[in-house]
């Protein structure tokens, strides 16, 4: 129970920066990896509707994206084989599909710079988002 509120808080914290990094994509994409995925589904919607509320021009259509994406990832997430290539390829591909219909439905221009920095700072934050949620630094 715990570490559905550190997801909360941790969206909630870095929706501002999502101008710069999508860092709520990059725990959200944890989310479904990592959780049951009745959770994921509705992490996805909190998701979709905070950034909603956040950025009003959008009002509505993150949450269907993202609950359409965390769906069909759900269901793909069975043929998947968890390493780090692979992980890193699908946010890539999960990304850009997000990146490309909120460019279709909202006409927002497409940032190349914002991508390539979420990107960027994927894999140090799934590693960090793993380090606290499983407590991989208590092992000795």
């Amino acid at each position: 129970m715990l570490r559905y509120l550190l997801y909360v808080v941790a969206l909630y914290t870095t929706i501002p920066f999502s101008g710069s990094v999508d860092v709520a994509t990059i725990i959200a994409f944890f989310v479904i990896i990592e959780e049951d995925s009745r959770f994921a589904l509705a992490y996805a919607f909190l998701a979709g509707l905070i950034t909603d509320l956040y950025f009003p021009v959008r009002l509505g259509i993150s949450s269907l994206i993202n609950i359409i994406l965390t769906q069909s990832l759900i269901v793909l997430k069975k043929y998947l084989v968890l390493n780090p290539l692979t992980t890193i390829a699908t946010f890539i591909v999960f990304y850009f599909i997000k990146t490309a219909l909120l460019n279709i439905f909202i006409a927002s221009p497409i940032d190349p710079v914002q991508i390539s920095c979420t990107i960027l700072a994927f894999f140090p934050t799934l590693f960090i988002l793993k380090r606290i949620v499983r407590g991989l630094w208590m092992k000795e």
